[in-house]
């Protein structure tokens, strides 16, 4: 016999099926959905015990795309569950413009978040509400502020690369010396996604002298994407690396070089 939580769950599942199909189904006259009548039992699903109702609940609203829902959804994005904090995000970025209130938008917040599928789908659903900027700025605001915590740099790093953040390049760039040789391995991630060739000179530095194998490895494999002819002379350095894998990529590197490759 099903438990009663098993049943509890397969209750409110067919009954979420019934509120999405009256939220989305097309009329025969081909005139616009009316979701009146879902959204305010979708939102009350937003607080549901079962984490998977409250993402389905979620990704009804998103494809909804109504301001009312603006609220509930914000308060979504401290939800314990990282799946639940990804798709309110991708939701409001559905709303658009609609859910930016007059204060900085809330998915900025989510730019820190431990999980990278929310910190992908805040800084998309940012793009979708025309505040990327103000989550840049946040970002770079928490970088240069003292004493900022190592993790909090890490994860900027990580937002700031995800959002190929040009502005970003000067405050990444000091970033790899820090102390934290996990906060130098993300700069350098960051800086591979945006791929400037001015970076290259740092980031050649960064693979023939980081301490830390782990840094001088994300360095060789970000280089051999983008450093071109200008990285030679680092990844020539780098085939008396004492780290396997670092000789390794700075020897595919020098390959794809030779073959023609990231002139």
């Amino acid at each position: 016999m099903p438990s009663l939580s098993r049943v509890h769950a397969a209750q409110w599942a067919l009954a979420l099926s019934g509120l999405i199909l009256t939220a989305c189904i097309v009329s025969t006259d081909h005139s616009d959905p009316n979701p009146e009548q879902a959204l305010p039992r979708l939102i009350v699903l937003l607080k549901d015990r079962n984490p998977e109702m409250r993402r389905t609940a979620a990704q009804s609203l998103g494809k909804i795309a109504r301001k009312e829902a603006v609220p509930a959804l914000v308060e979504a994005l401290r939800d314990p569950d990282a799946g639940v904090r990804r798709t309110s995000a991708w939701a409001l970025g559905m709303i658009g413009e609609d859910a930016v209130g007059p204060d900085r938008s809330p998915l900025a917040s989510l730019l820190f978040d431990p999980d990278p599928g929310v910190r992908e789908a805040a800084a998309m659903a940012l793009g979708l509400t025309g505040d990327t900027q103000a989550g840049i700025e946040l970002l770079l605001e928490r970088l240069q502020e003292p004493a900022t915590p190592a993790d909090v740099k890490r994860l900027a790093a990580a937002s700031l690369g995800g959002m190929e953040a040009r502005t970003a390049v000067p405050v990444l760039m000091k970033l790899l010396a820090d102390r934290d040789a996990r906060v130098r391995r993300w700069a350098v991630a960051a800086l591979g996604e945006i791929a400037d060739q001015e970076t290259v000179v740092p980031l050649s530095k960064v693979l023939t002298n980081d301490p830390h194998p782990g840094v001088r490895i994300e360095a060789a494999f970000r280089l051999g994407k983008f450093g071109g002819e200008a990285a030679r002379p680092a990844f020539t350095a780098a085939l008396k690396d004492a780290n396997a894998d670092v000789r390794r990529l700075a020897n595919a590197a020098l390959k794809e070089l030779a073959g023609g490759g990231h002139a």
